[in-house]
């Protein structure tokens, strides 16, 4: 809930615009001003102050506990024209509700959080619970200073800027350094070499021809793509590449972004090699640690987590989530409620979106189980890579004990305000992974959702002994509770209290499945008393496997161990394999303005961008500083469309991009042909240029219309005129895509003739080319004195149907509306 607080009539008014904008999401607070704030700090999540700043810096100062806990809140001027972010711009979303109010109220967000302003993703902001020195770190890379990553696998996550390199371990860089190549780079398991700069990976596909209006007088040539080369030398907020401007057959090219000010040189990443997005870790220091920091076999010390408030956790989302399915697939879910009954703990979010509340993140960081490390030895885990965006070095055991320390209180907003204000007394350093780690004052740990703990218990089994029992397993594998994504069981335990109290506790759902699918899992120690309870030999370690989707089984079943009676529970753990994230994003015609927020979102976001050259030049100045840029010409779809499968595939987080929408004659189709289950899809609308085109003509489309491509270089010639000649003769307004080339000239006039057979030569004819660019053209005719040779690859032509009327010099197909009819009586 948003607490809306003003003290003068036009504070007012603008929290009265918010308030309708926003039903369901705002309360109006009235009264005097100080009891109205103090009453929205206790009971709203954010507040929105049309005060002065300093007068709510005054009347916040008594109220502020810590900023996981408190509030964001916004400070909106007496003239409406800024939206300032006073407090928790990130734990508390204000910097999120600033652009927020800003849109509504048109005013200008007033954002100062340093990772914002530079373009750095936020460490508290990547939706993943966090540990360790987060100011230090973050000042780190803001400062350009070294900052080694150390990661078990790669998740897609933003890219990281090129200060942050790959930690120790991971395998000597071949000759020339950074050179992409075919195959994994150093060490055998695809690790990348030591000490190479860590870039974010992102792919966007490129348009098709028909998405791509280029006046090109040939296809690019087919075959081999050469490797790509590294890019020499500092980039200031572009990319850099090593390809002619205005040259459709180049070869693939790869570049990275720097931050502003050229920190570091953008060389590139092998592809297909990890390159991890940062997060933060309490800080633990240990001096008996390895330079990694990877504690095998810490010491168990007594205590139990102290309960938090009960609080709901939504399941990670999976493709054919909340069905019953067979083995390998995703169960049903239970119903949120049903999951967190019993104090909650440890709050874990699942999908590592940077759009997900960061609140619940910082939440978790605050009341994670302050439980003592672990005490048996670490498993291992994948091939660790090292890079950014998605990448990172081995991490290696060690044998010292593991000491967690509070979790420091200063301001990740406010990276100057490190423990002591003291410079990091060494480089910093980055870890991913669900292991426990021991952490020094310059370091931060990111926890993955990576682990799934199956769960069987007998009936009546309490909360304490199923809770008590995954503590001990985790710690005894060195793994950390922070990393569980769900509890899994079967259908017959769904509402066993024990269990759903005990994943209330973790923050986490229950998934479950039938009994048949797990029965048909093999597992390792089956068991007759499980068959004969609930009909399956198996529930720990088969509702671990199928929730696991494939994953590694780290820890096989373990019974629980109360004094002076049987046990009454079992767990096993497995980890998921991370899945990389694939989003075909639409670019719009090529107007700024026509890019829609949650394209621009998505770019942001993608630590690898794939796409056709110039579509990638349209936005390279929105990508954050170490992005990957992978880009091709003409011709070169189906090599795109792979390209960006096979990164997501890596685990990365992949943009691919196309001009209009993606769906519409440009990359999506390509690309989802290639696409596995074993990657995530999101799919980006974008305003195609027949829409674009019919706005700037008046409203040709307002009944039926179809869009046909003249290209024949995909679809035989005598299918597109099939479809023409259904198109005319069903009366159908028509926007024709790539209707002329140098190359291919004849094919408009035959589509004209087709539907002259069937509309009067004063049909209206819409031409628009470049539309909604600076350039654009736009001409209203007729089917009688169109004349082809002014058409070209970047002109979207637009016939009428037998209605089709021009009104003062606008392009109109009637509705039909009866009320217009009889008007018209």
């Amino acid at each position: 809930m948003i607490g809306l607080i003003s003290a003068t009539a036009a504070g007012a008014s603008a929290r009265d615009r918010l308030a309708t904008a926003w039903p369901g999401r705002t309360r109006v607070y009235d009264g005097a001003v100080r009891g109205a704030v103090e009453r929205a700090f206790a009971e709203c999540e954010q507040l929105v102050c049309f005060l002065a700043t300093g007068a709510v810096v005054r009347l916040l100062a008594p109220l502020l506990a810590d900023k996981t806990s408190d509030p964001g809140v916004v400070c909106v001027d007496e003239a409406g024209r800024y939206a300032v972010s006073l407090l928790g711009g990130h734990g508390g979303g204000a910097n999120s509700l600033a652009v927020e109010v800003g849109s509504v109220l048109a005013a200008t967000p007033v954002i100062t959080t340093a990772t914002d302003a530079t373009g750095i993703p936020g460490l508290d902001t990547l939706g993943l619970p966090t540990e360790g020195a987060l100011p230090a770190v973050t000042r780190a890379l803001l400062d350009g200073a070294p900052v080694t990553l150390h990661a078990d696998a790669v998740w897609p996550l933003p890219p990281l800027p090129p200060n942050v390199r790959a930690g120790a371990g991971a395998g000597a860089p071949p000759p020339g350094g950074s050179v992409v190549g075919a195959g994994p780079l150093g060490g055998s398991d695809g690790s990348l070499p030591a000490g190479q700069p860590v870039h974010g990976l992102g792919a966007t596909a490129g348009a098709s021809e028909s998405e791509a209006p280029r006046a090109a007088t040939s296809e690019a040539p087919e075959g081999p793509v050469p490797a790509r080369q590294a890019v020499a030398g500092p980039v200031t907020g572009a990319a850099q590449t090593d390809r002619a401007p205005h040259d459709p057959t180049h070869r693939p090219a790869e570049a990275t972004i720097d931050p502003p000010g050229g920190v570091g040189v953008g060389n590139t990443l092998p592809t297909g090699q990890p390159v991890h997005g940062p997060s933060a870790t309490t800080a633990s220091a240990n001096a008996n640690a390895t330079p990694d920091g990877i504690v095998p076999r810490p010491t168990p010390t007594a205590g139990t987590p102290e309960a938090g408030t009960p609080q709901a956790a939504a399941p990670a989302h999976r493709p054919g989530e909340g069905t019953d399915g067979p083995p390998g697939e995703p169960g049903r879910t239970l119903p949120t409620e049903q999951a967190v009954r019993g104090p909650v703990t440890a709050t874990v979010q699942t999908d590592g979106d940077p759009h997900d509340s960061p609140r619940a993140a910082a939440h978790r960081q605050a009341e994670a189980p302050q439980a003592a490390a672990p005490g048996g030895p670490v498993p291992a885990g994948p091939p660790v890579a090292a890079g950014t965006g998605d990448v990172a070095a081995s991490l290696r055991p060690d044998t010292a004990p593991h000491t967690r320390q509070p979790i420091s209180e200063a301001s990740a907003d406010d990276p100057s305000l490190t423990p002591g204000g003291t410079e990091p007394s060494r480089a910093a350093r980055l870890f991913v992974t669900d292991r426990i780690v021991a952490l020094g004052p310059a370091d931060v740990v990111l926890r993955p959702p990576s682990l799934v703990v199956g769960v069987g218990a007998s009936r009546g089994v309490s909360v304490e002994e199923v809770y008590g029992l995954v503590q001990d397993v985790l710690r005894g594998a060195g793994l950390s509770a922070l990393s569980v994504v769900e509890l899994a069981t079967v259908d017959a335990k769904a509402d066993e209290p024990g269990i759903v109290g005990a994943a209330g506790r973790l923050g986490v759902p229950v998934r479950t499945y039938p009994a048949g699918a797990l029965a048909a899992i093999a597992v390792p120690n089956p068991s007759h008393a499980p068959l004969a309870a609930v009909g399956t030999p198996s529930v720990a370690e088969a509702a671990a496997l199928a929730a696991g989707h494939g994953g590694q089984l780290l820890v096989p079943k373990r019974k629980s161990s109360p004094e002076g009676r049987p046990a009454m529970a079992t767990c096993a753990v497995v980890r998921r394999a991370p899945r990389g994230r694939l989003a075909v994003v639409g670019l719009g015609p090529g107007a700024r303005d026509l890019l829609t927020p949650r394209a621009t979102a998505e770019l942001r976001r993608a630590s690898v961008v794939v796409g056709l050259d110039q579509y990638v030049d349209q936005i390279r100045d929105l990508l954050r500083p170490g992005t990957r840029v992978i880009e091709s010409g003409l011709g070169r779809e189906e090599e795109r469309a792979r390209t960006a499968v096979t990164e997501a595939q890596a685990g990365h987080a992949v943009a691919l991009i196309g001009s209009g929408d993606a769906g519409v004659y440009a990359m999506a189709s390509p690309a989802l042909a290639e696409a596995a289950d074993d990657i995530d899809v999101v799919g980006v609308p974008g305003v195609t240029a027949a829409l674009a085109a019919a706005a700037i003509l008046g409203a040709p489309l307002g009944h039926d219309h179809v869009s046909i491509s003249l290209s024949d270089l995909h679809t035989p010639w005598e299918v597109i005129e099939r479809r023409v000649r259904a198109a005319a003769e069903a009366d159908i307004v028509v926007t024709f895509y790539n209707p002329r080339s140098r190359g291919r000239d004849w094919q408009l006039p035959k589509a004209l003739a087709l539907l002259a057979e069937h509309r009067t030569a004063t049909t209206p004819v819409g031409v628009v080319r470049n539309a909604s660019r600076p350039d654009g053209t736009s001409r209203l005719t007729t089917l009688a004195r169109l004349d082809p040779a002014t058409v070209d690859m970047m002109t979207v032509v637009t016939v009428g149907n037998t209605a089709t009327r021009e009104i003062a010099g606008r392009m109109v197909t009637p509705r039909g509306y009866r009320w217009q009819s009889e008007g018209a009586r």
